[in-house]
């Protein structure tokens, strides 16, 4: 990551994809019921960590968490827990993606793996655990409809994910924004 990350042309393509992250956290979310929202920063902190590996992931995870609460807020308190959790999501995605090879057949089962092990962990588990103490045993009822709606948009963000960082991979590398890509 140090190395990359002294070319210009990296830095930009790093701080492009954390704007990005962070606007379809926020502008682009769509509130599903109370508390129950789809977001697509996913994509954009997946390809971070496909591109940077886990420490520049978790950084980028933690930072696009709060600029996204300031600039969209969801009438929650701050709570840095939430971005810490998606830190840890930025670190699953890289602990699957770094350094995989786009044009193995096998990539879409690390973007499947690093996908059902993010909505597992951080989505359902995590976020649930947090939202307890903001909502009570409302939260219960909110879990069954989180880990609905995670099985049932896993498929198009598998798709989404496997589309996008395809793109990305190949953009960068044809444009020698990074080594070894």
């Amino acid at each position: 990551m140090s190395a990359n990350m002294k070319n210009v042309r990296t830095v930009t393509l790093a701080a492009a994809l954390i704007a990005l992250t962070i606007v379809a956290d926020g502008a682009l979310r769509i509130v599903v019921w109370m508390g129950l929202e789809v977001r697509f920063g996913f994509l954009f902190l997946a390809v971070i960590s496909y591109l940077f590996g886990p420490v520049a992931a978790f950084a980028s995870g933690v930072i696009t968490g709060m600029l996204a609460f300031l600039l969209f807020p969801t009438g929650f308190p701050f709570d840095p827990r939430f971005d810490l959790n998606s830190g840890l999501a930025g670190i699953i995605y890289a602990v699957f993606l770094y350094k995989r090879n786009v044009k193995s057949e096998y990539f879409i089962i690390w973007i499947l793996s690093a996908k059902v092990a993010v909505n597992l962990i951080c989505n359902i588990i995590i976020n649930t655990y947090l939202l307890r103490g903001y909502m009570g045993s409302a939260a219960e009822v909110l879990t069954i409809a989180r880990l609905f709606k995670n099985i049932v948009l896993l498929p198009v963000e598998i798709v989404l994910m496997f589309v996008i960082i395809k793109f990305v991979a190949d953009y960068a590398r044809r444009y020698k924004f990074l080594n070894g890509v």
